[in-house]
Formats: structure tokens, C-alpha cells, sequence
């Protein structure tokens, strides 16, 4: 009985080839045996943990920030401004990359290859800083350089923003040290999901002006 149920079910059991043909083609659906944690995740927690509570132990409703229309708006100013260079290097857009050893996946806006090595390219409408950009953002593109790093098997080094209100391109080092980074913050998320406590907010307040979380906050 136990064998011919065994040779029943062996008929929908899926190889490792099935299951990686599915992964391919079906990149969103997660047929993994741990969460995966979003690029734009690792930006929310270094911003504040509580965003990643309510997202994703609450399910709370989210609603569009002027920061977010912002955002869905970058992806059209991205492609005039590399059009304009034709000599430029080989440009890809929004290609959704997973890796399962670190545990990430996220949607790349762009990236570029220019034969030698790769990189993010991002677009900013603020002002140039004066020294770093912003951690929370910096740690972002270092987990979609880790992606490209580890989809594509090169290393990603930086990290190049162009900064409309300037009309001028910045480059930015992304050490080892940031992608060790990222990786401990992956498994602090991990417990957050696992342990489902609510996590303190962050100590600016000034965050939280015009966070798509404050009506479910209520921070003091």
C-alpha cells in the first residue's frame, strides 16, 4: 500500500530542474523554504522597523505618500536620461533578481554593465550631499549590488546617482563592510517576522510626518 502510494505521488513530485524552470519563469511566486527579504525592506527597517511590522505581520493597508508618487515616477526620467548617451554602457531596467543564500529579492530599476563591472544607477531630485548619501538608501543599493553580484557573478563596487536638479552623475564606493551590513540586517527582519513583536519607532519623529504608517502607529 505504502509503495503504491509512494509511485502515485511520485508522479507530481517536481525535480530540482522543474523547480528551477519554475523559479524562472515565475520569479514572484517564493517556492523557497525561508521568507525573502525586499530590497526596498532593507531601506523601510534602516528607516524605521516599525514600517516592516505593519506591512508584513499586520497587512495593514498603505497609503501612496507624496515620497512613493515620486518614486513611480522615477522609472521614466531614468530611461530619458541614459537615452541621451548612446555610447553609454549596456543599460538594463527592471529586472527581478533573487537570491536564495542571502535570503533577498527585489525589482532593479537599472543597471549598467560596461564590460568590466556593474552597477546601480539611481536618480535623485534632491540636492547633492555633501559627503555620503543617506544610510537607509545607501543600504538599499548595497542589497540590489549584492543581488547583480550574485545572479551574474561579478563584484559591484558603487553605485552611481544622477541628480536631476544638478544635471550631474555622482559615484559612490559600496565596501564590504556594507554588504555585511545588509546581510545582519536580513536576519534582524528574519526575527522580527518570527518573533511578530512590535518593534519601538524611530527616535526622529520628524520621520514620521509623512510616513505611510502614522494612522496605524499612534506613536506617543
Amino acid at each position: 500500500m505504502e509503495n503504491s502510494e509512494n509511485n502515485f505521488l511520485e508522479k507530481y513530485r517536481l525535480s530540482e530542474a522543474d523547480m528551477n524552470e519554475l523559479r524562472l519563469n515565475f520569479p514572484k511566486v517564493n517556492l523557497y523554504s525561508k521568507p525573502f527579504i525586499g530590497t526596498e525592506e532593507i531601506r523601510q527597517f534602516t528607516y524605521c522597523k516599525r514600517i516592516i511590522f505593519f506591512r508584513h505581520i499586520l497587512h495593514s493597508p498603505m497609503k501612496q505618500t507624496y515620497k512613493m508618487e515620486l518614486g513611480l515616477k522615477k522609472h521614466e526620467k531614468i530611461q530619458k536620461l541614459s537615452q541621451k548617451n548612446k555610447d553609454s554602457p549596456q543599460k538594463y531596467y527592471n529586472i527581478y533578481l533573487t537570491d536564495y543564500d542571502t535570503g533577498l529579492v527585489g525589482l532593479i530599476d537599472y543597471f549598467e554593465f560596461d564590460g568590466n563591472e556593474a552597477y546601480p544607477v539611481e536618480i535623485k531630485s534632491g540636492n547633492i550631499p555633501p559627503e555620503d548619501i543617506e544610510e537607509p538608501h545607501k543600504l538599499q543599493v548595497t542589497a540590489q549590488a549584492i543581488l547583480i553580484e550574485k545572479n551574474f557573478g561579478f563584484l559591484v563596487k558603487k553605485v552611481r546617482i544622477i541628480y536631476t536638479k544638478h544635471k550631474k552623475m555622482v559615484e559612490y564606493p559600496l565596501s564590504i563592510e556594507d554588504k555585511l551590513k545588509v546581510l545582519k540586517i536580513v536576519g534582524k527582519i528574519n526575527k522580527l517576522l518570527e518573533n511578530e513583536e512590535i518593534p519601538q519607532p524611530t527616535d526622529h519623529k520628524g520621520k514620521c510626518v509623512d510616513c505611510e504608517c502614522k494612522i496605524y502607529c499612534l506613536r506617543s
